[in-house]
C-alpha cells in the first residue's frame, strides 16, 4: 500500500469511532466511549479483572447498561458512569461532567483568596511556616502540585536555619490530595536517617497515554533537564506500545544522603483520610526515617495505580480520569482502597481544631 494511502486509511480507521460517538451524543454512547477508552489505556484494568474475574465485570456492565439506556446525556448520566467505574478502585479514577453547568465565577474567585492561617490551618491555600514554641516549628503544606514546588522550596529555604536548630518539627499535610513527587524533595534532608527505598512503577504504553508524557516534556513548570528526561521517557514508551514499561530500569530506587541532621530530633506528620497519591508516596518515604511518626487518621488509599491522565469525550461533555502506571508493590503491599495508617491515631474525642496541640504536646512528651 502506498504510504499516503496507508496514512489516510489509518486516519479514517481511527476517526470512524470518534465520529460515530460525536454524532450520537447520548448517555449510552458516552458509556461505550468511557468503557473502550478505559479498557484500552488504564494501567490497572487487567490487574483488577484478574482479581475480580471477567464474569463479574460483564455482569457489572450489563447491569449499568440497562440503567444508562434510560438516561439522557446529562449530569445524572455522568454520575452513573462515575459509579460504574468504581468497580475498579476509588482513587486515580473517575468521571467529571463538564457540560452545560457553569461554575459561579464569584465563588471561584472567592475560593482562590488565601485564608489567614490563624483562623484554620486547613483553610490555607498556600504553604506557611510558624514557630509554635522554642521546641517546636510547624509547616503547613496544602498541596503537592508541581505549580506549588517553588512556594514550598522557598518557604523551606527561608526557614532552614530555624528548622535545623529546633527539636520538634510538625509537617501538616491534612487534605493534601497529592501532585508531583518533586514538590516534597526539599523536605527529605530534614527527615533522612538512613537509605530510603522507593519502589518503582511500570507505565502502560499506548498512544493516548504517551501523549501525556510528551506534554510533560513541554511543561514550563519543569526545568530543562526534567523536560529532556520526560522527552526520553516518551520516546521509550513509543518504542514499546502495548507493554508495561520500566522507564527507570530498576524496581527499587535507593536514595542515600551524606548527612544526617541532628535537628530536628522528632518529626510529626499530621495526616487524614483526604491524603492520597503523591502525599501517600511522601509518607512511604518519610516512614522509613527513625525521626518520623505519623499522627491522625488512615489515608485515602490511592497510590498503586497512579499518574493520572485526563481525556475529554468526543461529545465534549465529560472527562475521564484514569491511571497510567502500576506500582511494583502490588500485589504484595497494596495501598489502593486501604490507605496508610498513622503511628498515633487521633480519635474523635479530640476536636479537629486541637489536633496540632495534641501533636505538639505528644512530641514534647506531655
Amino acid at each position: 500500500m502506498h504510504l499516503n494511502t496507508r496514512v489516510l486509511f489509518l486516519w479514517l480507521l481511527l476517526s470512524l469511532p470518534i465520529l460515530n460517538f460525536a454524532q450520537n451524543c447520548n448517555c449510552e454512547s458516552n458509556f461505550l466511549w468511557v468503557k473502550k477508552t478505559f479498557e484500552e489505556n488504564d494501567a490497572g484494568f487487567q490487574y483488577i479483572i484478574s482479581k475480580k474475574g471477567r464474569d463479574a465485570y460483564e455482569l457489572h456492565n450489563k447491569m449499568y447498561l440497562e440503567k444508562i439506556k434510560q438516561l439522557p446525556n446529562n449530569q445524572e448520566c455522568a454520575t452513573l458512569l462515575n459509579q460504574w467505574i468504581r468497580f475498579f478502585r476509588n482513587g486515580h479514577i473517575g468521571i467529571n461532567y463538564i457540560g452545560k453547568t457553569k461554575k459561579d465565577e464569584k465563588v471561584t474567585e472567592q475560593n482562590k483568596q488565601p485564608i489567614e492561617k490563624d483562623l484554620n490551618p486547613l483553610n490555607a491555600t498556600k504553604p506557611f511556616f510558624e514557630k509554635l514554641n522554642e521546641n517546636t516549628v510547624y509547616l503547613r503544606i496544602p498541596d503537592f502540585e508541581i505549580s506549588e514546588k517553588k512556594a514550598i522550596d522557598s518557604i523551606i529555604l527561608a526557614n532552614r536555619a530555624t528548622i535545623l536548630s529546633t527539636e520538634n518539627f510538625i509537617i501538616d499535610v491534612r487534605n493534601n490530595p497529592g501532585g508531583s513527587d518533586a514538590s516534597y524533595g526539599s523536605l527529605i534532608p530534614f527527615l533522612y536517617t538512613q537509605p530510603i527505598r522507593t519502589v518503582g512503577a511500570l507505565f502502560y504504553s499506548t498512544d493516548l497515554n504517551n501523549q501525556r508524557m510528551l506534554e510533560l516534556s513541554q511543561n514550563p513548570d519543569f526545568d530543562e533537564e526534567s523536560k529532556k528526561t520526560f522527552k526520553n521517557y516518551y520516546e521509550k514508551l513509543q518504542a514499546n506500545k502495548g507493554e508495561y514499561v520500566d522507564l527507570f530500569n530498576k524496581k527499587v530506587n535507593i536514595t542515600k544522603l551524606d548527612t544526617i541532621q541532628p535537628y530536628p530530633k522528632n518529626i510529626g506528620i499530621v495526616i487524614n483520610e483526604n491524603n492520597g497519591s503523591t502525599t501517600e508516596q511522601f509518607l512511604l518515604t518519610a516512614m522509613q526515617s527513625k525521626k518520623v511518626k505519623l499522627y491522625g487518621r488512615t489515608t485515602k488509599g490511592m497510590l498503586d495505580i497512579s499518574n493520572v491522565n485526563i481525556v475529554t469525550s468526543p461529545c465534549g461533555d465529560i472527562e475521564l480520569y484514569y491511571g497510567l502506571s502500576k506500582s511494583y508493590r502490588i500485589p504484595d503491599f497494596p495501598v489502593d482502597d486501604i490507605g496508610l495508617q498513622p503511628d498515633v491515631f487521633i480519635d474523635k474525642t479530640i476536636d479537629p481544631k486541637n489536633w496540632l496541640n495534641f501533636v505538639r504536646d505528644h512530641l514534647n512528651g506531655k
